[in-house]
């Protein structure tokens, strides 16, 4: 073989496939539970000019992670071994879709928060929030969490062909 030659290895094999797609996907679903947790963490009442900041950053990347999340279950949905058909009539699948579905309707919240801060911001920066915030803010994110965990379960549960 002349060297600089590209070796042709033909189609890539579909259970290679298959497991590149679930690993992107588990990839993405790790950064938005990390993510979501970090935010968490990092809400205080008072919060300094860098705080407000990263809340910012990682409510962003939140975003961007839960569209890589949509990206790759599509291209698992369509492209994986299992076939649009088996997602399409799996009742798991649709549990998982609306626990996906109502953390993203949930984050809008917190989100819209971040963003209005800008326009409250101290002198130095810094914002300051009141109990009423704080306590809404704090509740939806520990609710976001908490419907999260579920969503592996569901995922668990169709991996073992388990449907109700």
């Amino acid at each position: 073989m002349a060297s600089g030659a590209i070796v042709n290895l033909g189609p890539m094999p579909v259970m290679v496939r298959d497991a590149l797609l679930h690993f992107a996907h588990f990839v993405c679903i790790f950064a938005l539970a990390a993510l979501l947790v970090a935010e968490a963490l990092l809400l205080k009442k008072a919060l300094r000019s860098d705080d407000v900041a990263q809340l910012q950053t990682l409510d962003r990347c939140y975003g961007i992670v839960a569209g890589l999340v949509v990206v790759t279950g599509l291209l698992l949905v369509f492209f994986g071994t299992k076939g649009a058909s088996y997602y399409a009539h799996n009742p798991i699948f649709w549990i998982k879709m609306a626990l996906f579905a109502s953390v993203a309707l949930i984050s809008i919240v917190p989100t819209v928060a971040f963003l209005r801060w800008n326009r409250r911001r101290g002198a130095d920066g810094s914002v300051a929030l009141d109990d009423a915030e704080y306590r809404r803010l704090r509740a939806l994110l520990g609710v976001e969490i908490g419907l999260f965990v579920f969503i592996p379960l569901c995922a668990a549960l169709m991996a073992n062909g388990i449907s109700p």
